[in-house]
């Protein structure tokens, strides 16, 4: 038989998988036409899905509610996000995880829907620490519960049957109960003898995951003087369900588009050729599925089933090169001459850079009909995915790692100095990060007005937090800030604000330094070596601005401190978790700060108006946002197509659509080269 768990990692060690090591087009059809000569567009190296990509892509590919890409190891980052392709290397230890990972979506993927199943527990296998077997039952003889460990697949209704008899003493029959996790089903007089046992069934909607029913004996009761006792016995336990289980496979269905037993080869050919162009995201040629035919093939002439063998061709297919990769082609790998991507490659770019994920069927359509040839096709298709509720990945991984707000969930304030501190409320924080995010991504206001922004999203918990009115909800809403609001704009969101905090105190550094790089894209120069953290015991007992001017007095400090402290301190009224605060140990906050450059401010408010007419902001974050969509840093070839875009961008009105537009029709994003031997190319 062939083995199902390893023939796809043998597939990938052996090059098969990759098409026989060949990672172009054997029939030389996929390779990009050439494009007119133009300034250097760069270049992006081959680009492992990294884990979003991949956890979005099989979801889109397959319909899973799986994530396998939790179980990969975290990918590293570099500048700044964890989809740069020079940083997604892969490991032997990787490598195996995908095989895992493939081996299970095709056998979830292909898996025949089963009708209810029946699962018997005698009586005497289980365990209790009330009574003891007796016989092929087992005995309660006090009150308690004989309990059953079970893992249920999915939610439905479920059957629990049990069968047992009584030692009758005393007035009142047996007692017992059903119980789901300590919770009563039904409770039931058992008048039963071992003679005639009794069946004692209920049914009710069981939730998917680990569960404990119990049968429990509920009324004991001995006779000192007659020596009567009251027991319950249970000769065994059924479960049954779930009852209403659909016998469908919405993932089966749609990838069986024909009838492979049936049809024969030719249905074969067709189901692998329909999945795997999707799955490697772009036409597939007959010499590309003749490995994976043969695998089918190989499957049926040991005794397997047809469908046995398509499901490790599917497992191979998605263990390939060509699906964990995105893969972009160069006619020349040596040369330096710019060439357009083809319209596939083109789709992926666009896909992966607004969703995360792979393209979709309209996406596909617009790659082989030429539309994305055009700008104009390119625009309106990038257009139409901005509005499409996948996009909300720009939002979680671009957003989310450029403002840091996924940074969030591993930072823990400390308790004891902030008590207000909970799950609730971060999960508020992040939400309302999200939000006005979302907002100014499909939104027309300029990108710096994220700065001063005069809406926020709230619920209750937050708003409590803030020191704000409650809008009456457990649900984040749109709310409406006064313009003398201590809130409103990135520089006073509770998220930004405890990331850049320390567990038990705020950092005007951190703060300062996330303004400089994050926001203006000056990276302050790194600290000297040898130079000393501050005195934590004397932040404790005194003003925070007191410690950092000491700080500064030292010339060597004074280099780096300089930029950010200034920046910084105007953030103090904020403490470590975002809440306001009018004094530090007693005495009155200043939050004054400057700029070395002279521009001065007091507070978030008028740090943020600063921040807004700086031109360095549009810059940066069309830098950030190219850096985000190519997978690559930036290089000094890209100054002048950055210059132009956010030129245009802001003559357009400064959105976020404006610069993603600007970035997705520029020569970057739509074209590469070759690496030439003098920059450690082929040579």
């Amino acid at each position: 038989m062939l083995h199902r768990a390893k023939a796809p990692l043998l597939l990938a060690l052996l090059g098969l998988s990759a098409c026989e090591g060949s990672i172009g087009d054997p029939e030389g059809t996929l390779s990009p036409p050439p494009g007119p000569a133009v300034a250097d567009p760069g270049r992006v190296t081959i680009h492992r899905l990294n884990r979003a990509e991949y956890n979005n892509t099989v979801r889109d590919l397959l319909g899973t509610t799986t994530s396998p890409a939790d179980d990969f190891p975290a990918d590293d980052h570099s500048y700044g996000f964890d989809n740069i392709a020079d940083a997604l290397t892969i490991s032997p230890t990787q490598l195996e995880l995908y095989a895992r990972a493939a081996e299970a979506l095709a056998d979830e993927a292909l898996s025949i829907p089963s009708a209810s199943e029946s699962q018997l527990y005698e009586g005497e296998t289980l365990t209790s620490p009330v009574g003891a077997v007796s016989g092929s039952a087992w005995n309660l003889w006090s009150n308690g519960e004989l309990p059953l460990q079970v893992d249920l697949p999915m939610d439905g209704a479920y059957r629990v049957s049990t069968l047992v008899w009584g030692d009758q003493a005393g007035p009142d029959p047996v007692r017992m109960s059903i119980n789901l996790g300590g919770v009563s089903l039904g409770q039931w007089d058992v008048t039963a003898t071992a003679a005639s046992p009794q069946l004692v069934e209920v049914e009710s909607p069981f939730s998917a995951g680990a569960k404990v029913i119990g049968v429990e004996f509920l009324n004991d009761y001995y006779d000192d003087v007659t020596t009567a006792d009251r027991n319950l016995y249970v000769d065994w336990i059924r479960l049954e369900g779930p009852l209403d289980a659909p016998l469908e496979n919405p993932i089966r269905d749609a990838l069986l588009v024909c009838d492979p037993v049936a049809e024969g080869e030719p249905c074969v050919h067709e189901i692998l050729a329909t999945f795997t162009s999707r799955a490697w995201r772009r036409p597939v040629s007959d010499a590309e599925l003749a490995p994976l035919l043969d695998l089918v093939k190989l499957a049926e002439s040991q005794g397997d089933p047809t469908e046995v063998g398509l499901e490790v061709a599917l497992g191979a297919a998605l263990l390939s090169p060509h699906f964990l990769f995105r893969v972009e082609l160069d006619a020349d790998p040596a040369s330096a001459t710019p060439h357009v991507l083809s319209g596939y490659e083109l789709a992926s770019r666009l896909s992966y850079f607004l969703w995360s994920s792979m393209p979709d069927e309209a996406l596909f359509a617009a790659a082989a009909s030429g539309k994305l040839d055009t700008l104009e096709g390119i625009r309106e298709e990038a257009t139409r995915m901005l509005v499409d509720p996948k996009s909300d990945a720009l939002v979680d991984n671009f957003a989310g790692q450029w403002l840091y707000t996924r940074a969030l969930g591993d930072h823990t304030p400390d308790y004891a100095v902030f008590p207000a501190w909970d799950d609730t409320l971060r999960d508020a924080m992040e939400a309302e990060a999200r939000g006005v995010f979302a907002e100014f991504l499909r939104g027309e206001r300029p990108v710096t007005e994220m700065l001063t922004a005069n809406f926020t999203y709230l619920n209750d918990r937050l708003a409590q937090h803030y020191g704000l009115p409650l809008p009456g909800s457990d649900e984040l809403v749109r709310v409406e800030l006064p313009a003398d609001s201590l809130r409103g704009g990135l520089l006073t969101q509770g998220s930004l604000l405890t990331v850049t905090s320390y567990p038990r105190r705020t950092s005007p550094v951190k703060r300062g330094k996330w303004v400089l790089m994050q926001l203006l894209c000056s990276e302050p120069d790194p600290p000297p070596p040898g130079v000393e953290g501050l005195d934590e015991t004397a932040i404790s007992a005194g003003s925070l601005r007191e410690i950092l001017e000491a700080h500064r007095a030292d010339p060597v400090c004074a280099s780096c401190h300089d930029t950010m402290d200034g920046i910084g301190l105007a953030l103090e009224n904020y403490d470590g978790a975002g809440a306001f605060r009018a004094d530090e140990n007693g005495a009155l906050i200043d939050a004054s700060g400057a700029f070395p450059s002279g521009e001065t401010f007091v507070g978030a408010k008028e740090l943020a108006a600063v921040l807004k007419s700086d031109p360095r902001l549009f810059a940066c974050t069309a830098d950030k946002l190219m850096t985000y969509a190519l997978g690559r840093a930036p290089g000094p070839t890209d100054a002048s197509y950055l210059t132009a875009i956010t030129e245009d961008a802001s003559a357009a009105g400064g959105s976020l659509t404006e610069l993603i537009l600007g970035i997705v029709t520029s020569e970057p994003f739509r074209q590469r080269r070759g690496e030439p031997a003098s920059e450690g190319g082929a040579p």
